[in-house]
């Protein structure tokens, strides 16, 4: 009789060992599939919004209701259709048309009960008026009202709580006051043409303003005193200045606006401090796409497009501890980002490519600024140059055909300009910067030129570390997630070599 030994039809250790690593790598294979099938949405804003219904208005007088008992009046004065003010059963205002020209269209004050306005046409309230006021309101809803031709289109004071929404506030003095109000939402809301700000802003903090439309006003928004916003989305293009303004204004959340195609800038901050601006689109403004100007300092710019500007990218102008990371400033008539006066900041990883004068410039005294990281091609001039600063470090960018270089190194064509003192062109730990014109020899093999690339300018500074080849990049997250596996199928051979 022949003897099976049916322990040698069973899987050994490597051959355990083999399986395990195949799952391992059809996991992370898996991991990476996914993350290439799943690209991230799009930054780029959408803003279509469905046409209003057409409305059959009836004429009424000026509403003005003062307390939560001012909505028990008759319908002649009140013009409530129904509601009880409750949550579930608000007052309904709505369908009226009312002109403003004598006192403001409806005026609401001193109120907690819920209602809403709706659907109403208030119009003419050109001197002081607006057509709908809320004093000291809360629990409002106001939406799809047309308000024209009034002093401010809708006014809020002393109120929270409120949500305005598809609303048309055209054609007004401005388009939207909120003045010493906050937690209110404004979504949708078309304010254009406008004589002054589409929507202003002033002492109102934690308000939230996303997908409105500004356009052909004197600033779509105009923030003064106020914190804490989020401005989100919104269409702030184009107007007569700016396409966003901020005075003193502090730890606002900016992200995914367009504000292009301005008079003036697409933003400017003035005296505004830790603010956060993301994911904007501020091209083909006049003069900047994003200007930090008179101490406005700890703001954070990051994925912002600025390109196409008759001045700079990105300015800043007496702003300190400012960190701009992986923005986009190309085809600008000045420097891809200018620094006047400014100190302590850092710019990483962004792209200043084909500027008609700097990369990056840092004039009149800016000192010990960070630059790294950076792509800086193609400019006409010099890819950084320094006017004036000390104990500016930059180090780990990657230099490219500027100032007309070629690949073969040319004193007439050095890629940088140093006029300042004591600036440092390489890290503490002996890393400089790749340059397209200095790439060898190397013949210790340790990565770095063996000769420093010499920079133009009296400080007589040199990149005593140039590379020779690019700074490595980040890896993408499903390499990331496949070198941990990697170690634990390491660790699971050599343990298993162990066992044997």
């Amino acid at each position: 009789m022949i003897i099976i030994d049916r322990r040698d039809s069973r899987p050994n250790g490597k051959s355990k060992m083999l399986i395990s690593i195949c799952l391992i790598i059809v996991l992370a294979l898996s991991l990476m599939t996914i993350s290439l099938s799943h690209p991230q949405e799009s930054d780029d804003a959408h803003f279509e919004h469905p046409a209003p219904a057409t409305i059959a208005y009836s004429i009424h007088a000026p509403i003005f209701i003062d307390g939560n008992v001012g909505f028990l009046g008759p319908n002649a004065s009140t013009g409530i259709s129904w509601g009880s003010g409750t949550a579930f059963d608000p007052y309904i205002i709505e369908d009226w048309d009312i002109n403003s020209s004598i006192t403001n269209g409806i005026e609401i004050k001193n109120t907690s009960v819920h209602f809403v306005i709706r659907n109403c046409k208030l119009y003419n309230g050109e001197f002081m008026n607006s057509g709908i006021y809320l004093y000291s309101c809360k629990n409002g809803t106001i939406i799809d009202n047309i308000c024209l031709n009034n002093h401010m289109g809708i006014h809020l004071r002393y109120s929270s709580n409120n949500n305005l929404s598809c609303n048309n506030c055209s054609d007004n003095l401005y388009g939207i006051s909120i003045i010493s109000s906050s937690h209110n939402t404004l979504k949708n809301n078309n304010c254009s043409d406008t004589n002054m700000d589409a929507i202003y802003l002033h002492s109102s903090n934690n308000n939230n303003l996303s997908g409105n439309t500004c356009f052909n006003n004197i600033n779509g928004t105009y923030l003064v005193l106020s914190n804490n916003n989020d401005l989100i989305e919104n269409q702030f293009c184009p107007n007569n200045v700016c396409g966003m303004s901020f005075y003193y204004s502090s730890n606002n959340t900016i992200n995914g606006n367009n504000c292009s195609s301005n008079d003036d800038e697409g933003m400017i901050l003035r005296f505004s401090s830790n603010n956060t601006l993301r994911s904007n689109d501020c091209n083909s403004n006049d003069f900047f796409g994003i200007w930090l100007y008179r101490s406005s300092n700890n703001n954070i710019l990051s994925n912002n497009n600025c390109s196409g500007h008759n001045w700079h990218g990105i300015g800043l102008g007496s702003s300190n501890h400012n960190t701009l990371i992986n923005n986009t400033c190309k085809s600008n008539n000045l420097n891809g980002i200018g620094l006047g006066s400014s100190s302590n900041n850092t710019l990483r990883s962004n792209n200043v490519s084909n500027n008609t004068n700097n990369g990056i410039g840092l004039e009149t005294l800016s000192n010990d600024n960070e630059i790294t990281e950076n792509r800086i091609c193609n400019n006409t001039e010099f890819g950084v140059r320094i006017i004036s600063g000390s104990g500016n470090r930059i180090w780990n960018n990657t230099f490219i055909s500027n100032n007309g270089a070629s690949s073969t190194y040319d004193p007439n064509h050095i890629q940088a300009r140093d006029y300042g003192t004591n600036n440092w062109w390489n890290s503490t730990s002996e890393y400089g910067n790749w340059w397209s014109d200095w790439k060898a020899p190397d013949d210790d093999w340790d990565g770095i030129v063996d000769n420093p690339y010499n920079i133009s300018g009296s400080a007589g500074a040199k990149d005593y570390y140039p590379q020779t080849m690019p700074g490595t990049p980040i890896p993408e997250p499903s390499i990331i997630l496949l070198v941990p596996l990697m170690i634990i199928a390491f660790l699971m051979i050599s343990r298993s070599r162990k066992k044997e």
